[in-house]
């Protein structure tokens, strides 16, 4: 029954137009870290940056790639082959991620189940990607308007927190301008109401996870937060 179920397997493979990755005894995957979204490089003019990109390709069997287990969870291409469809139109790049097979979500899905799609879909398939493509920006000082602070520009890729203080805003009230940790993510006296721009800031870190778990998702922890680009926040 194993062998048989292998030849199916490999059956399915190949009918499809991709090769399975080979497989390391023992390696665990990693959960992905947040990180800023701050510019790869600068320079005198522009920032760039890397960004995600959702497109749809239709492709003729086979196809020709070979499949990967992403970072972040799903199935990235590791490898586009010679003699199928992905490489003779261009359309399919290593990196991608799939995130649909003829309309079944594959975001998320194991290797095999994705594996499954793509044998057990039409020719030609339609394929959900999300693809790293850089973005040339013109380099600006975001503009960090404050509610019951002082308001104006501050450099790319500050820590909140320092943002606000060098503003002379008042970010501590109280005994928490003596008791606060210090700017380590130790305890919550630095939150601030995000009003805009949550998107131009960096992601949550464990600790507001953890620390804001009852408060609204608009609450942030400033000392843990990078700012990226315009921002309306509010201080206690």
């Amino acid at each position: 029954p194993t062998f048989v179920a292998m030849s199916l397997l490999v059956s399915v493979v190949l009918a499809a137009g991709w090769t399975l990755p080979a497989i390391t005894p023992g390696a665990a995957h990693r959960s992905a870290t947040p990180r800023a979204c701050a510019p790869f490089r600068s320079d005198e003019n522009y920032d760039y940056y890397r960004r995600k990109k959702e497109l749809t390709v239709t492709l003729e069997k086979p196809i020709g790639a070979a499949l990967d287990d992403a970072s972040e969870g799903g199935v990235k291409v590791a490898e586009v082959m010679e003699g199928g469809s992905a490489a003779t139109t261009g359309l399919l790049k290593v990196g991608d991620q799939l995130l649909s097979v003829s309309g079944t979500d594959v975001s998320a899905a194991s290797l095999d189940l994705v594996m499954e799609a793509l044998g057990g879909a039409p020719s030609p398939v339609d394929i959900a990607v999300a693809r790293t493509v850089i973005v040339r920006e013109v380099k600006t000082k975001p503009f960090l308007d404050i509610v019951g602070g002082n308001s104006g520009e501050c450099e790319r890729g500050v820590i909140l927190r320092t943002a606000i203080q060098s503003s002379k805003s008042e970010l501590y009230r109280g005994m928490a301008k003596v008791t606060n940790c210090g700017g380590v993510g130790n305890c919550m006296t630095c939150q601030v109401e995000v009003l805009e721009g949550m998107d131009n800031l960096s992601p949550k870190t464990a600790a507001e996870e953890k620390m804001l778990k009852k408060r609204p998702a608009s609450y942030r922890l400033a000392c843990q937060v990078i700012v990226n680009g315009n921002a309306k926040v509010k201080v206690p």
